[in-house]
Order: C-alpha cells, then sequence, then structure tokens
C-alpha cells in the first residue's frame, strides 16, 4: 500500500515537472504512470491469488500474469501513435513500476521479516 502511495506522489510531481516542457509531455507521462500503477495494482492482484494449493489455479494466475503484459504493450503502442514526439515522458511515467519494483527490493533488504499490514 505504502508503494502505491509513492508512485502516486510520484505521478503528480512527474506530471507537474513535465507541464514545463509541454502540456503534450505531461499527457504522454501521466497516461503512462497510470499505465503503470494499473499494472502494479494488477500485478499484486495476480500473484496475490497465484498463492493457492490449487495448481488449476496457479496455472490460471499464472497465465493471467504473462496476460498482463499487453497492458503495458497496448498502451505504448497507441501512444506512439497519438504522440510519436513524447517517448521520453511516456518512458519514464512506465517506469513508475520498475520503481516501485526497486522500492520493494529496497525494503526487503532492509527489513527482511517486516510484513506490510496495511
Amino acid at each position: 500500500m505504502w508503494i502505491a502511495r509513492f508512485q502516486w506522489g510520484l505521478l503528480a510531481v512527474g506530471i507537474f515537472s513535465w507541464l514545463a516542457k509541454s502540456w503534450k509531455a505531461s499527457a504522454a507521462f501521466a497516461i503512462g504512470g497510470l499505465a503503470s500503477i494499473a499494472f502494479w495494482h494488477l500485478h499484486g492482484w495476480i500473484i496475490s491469488r497465484m498463492l493457492t494449493p490449487s495448481a488449476r489455479r496457479r496455472w490460471f494466475y499464472g497465465a493471467l500474469a504473462l496476460a498482463k503484459l499487453a497492458l503495458i504493450v497496448l498502451v505504448l503502442r497507441e501512444m506512439m501513435v497519438c504522440f510519436p514526439a513524447e517517448t521520453l515522458p511516456l518512458s519514464v511515467g512506465v517506469l513508475l513500476f520498475v520503481g516501485g519494483i526497486l522500492l520493494e527490493a529496497c525494503r526487503l533488504v532492509v527489513r527482511p521479516g517486516h510484513q506490510d499490514l496495511d
């Protein structure tokens, strides 16, 4: 939950920062960031459902884990059609997902036994 708050904060800061360049750059960052946050939440939902004793459900959610990549692919493809000159803000927005993974990895290094109850 705290990673999601961190991502939303970065999204807000990034939108206003890219707005200094242009509204198109800000819109591309916002769309990339929102897709990244949606990907993060979908990833968490799928992985939490995947941890079940049922092999059939594990395979189903495993297939969904691979299919979720289509979300980012579709967003990137459509954004490249709509805003071909705004690749940098779009790719930086998509990096919010990677930032969430790195933040979680750092937390696990510092406090390996600590579970988040939020």
